[in-house]
């Protein structure tokens, strides 16, 4: 008999309330290694909430666990989180505009598990933004004269210098064009393809549906749905969840 293996990530009834609004309400999943897990829902209804509590940046979950890689992290400070290999990026494109995208970049090798010398880290920082597709030729851009595309390419590429075993990307397709998220959706198959698995929140449902392996689906901080894709989108919770009386 093949025993089951240990999932890289755990959520455990996971809980965060605001005053009397539960924004995440016990909200339970599992991601395997090298799994794409979408993460869908309305507006508000607790998305990056969780993803807050899963890296404990900027505030922890009230109760519930977070297992990484065998590991309870619930405790844990965001910059250990980050350093054991969990990393993520944000809806808005964080940047420090006024330095270099490879400064940007750099400061998050020297912050991470991997630094060493100046030299060591600055391969490795591009290394991060050739493996997000970043132009080398825009390497000494400053990041905040850069158009949004890029500066997300950006953030990735911050993220994934950190050398991490998952990523959780938060919106990336946001105001994107059609073609830009054309070369998003080429992105996050490249990462996955280099090992890295993923959690990727976005309302952008073509591109969600056609990358994740499986889905879930929240609304009012509660886990409604999961399973493949196509399942999800037709269950009728979910199609209520998101036209309401329209349905």
């Amino acid at each position: 008999m093949t025993a089951t293996p240990t999932p890289t990530l755990e959520i455990d009834r996971l809980t965060k309330s605001f005053g009397a609004l539960k924004a995440v309400n016990g909200v339970s999943f599992t991601v395997s290694e090298g799994e794409i897990l979408g993460i869908a829902g309305p507006n508000g209804s607790g998305k990056s909430t969780l993803f807050n509590i899963i890296t404990n940046i900027p505030f922890r979950a009230d109760s519930g666990r977070t297992v990484f890689r065998g590991r309870d992290i619930q405790g844990k400070a965001s910059h250990d989180i980050a350093r054991m290999g969990l990393a993520r990026t944000f809806q808005r494109e964080t940047v420090f505009p006024t330095l270099r995208s490879i400064d940007n970049v750099l400061l998050a090798v020297e912050n991470g598990p991997r630094a060493g010398s100046q030299t060591d880290n600055e391969r490795r920082a591009e290394a991060a933004l050739d493996l997000a597709g970043f132009p080398a030729t825009m390497h000494n851009t400053p990041a905040g004269g850069l158009p949004v595309f890029y500066r997300k390419l950006v953030m990735i590429a911050g993220a994934l210098a950190l050398d991490p075993t998952v990523v959780l990307l938060d919106e990336p397709a946001a105001s994107l064009t059609e073609g830009e998220i054309d070369r998003m959706r080429h992105l996050i198959l490249r990462l996955r393809e280099a090992g890295t698995t993923i959690l990727l929140i976005e309302h952008v449902l073509p591109l969600l549906t056609s990358v994740s392996d499986r889905l879930i689906v929240l609304d009012q901080g509660t886990l409604i749905s999961q399973g493949k894709p196509a399942d999800v989108i037709a269950d009728p919770r979910v199609v209520e969840a998101y036209l309401g009386g329209a349905a």
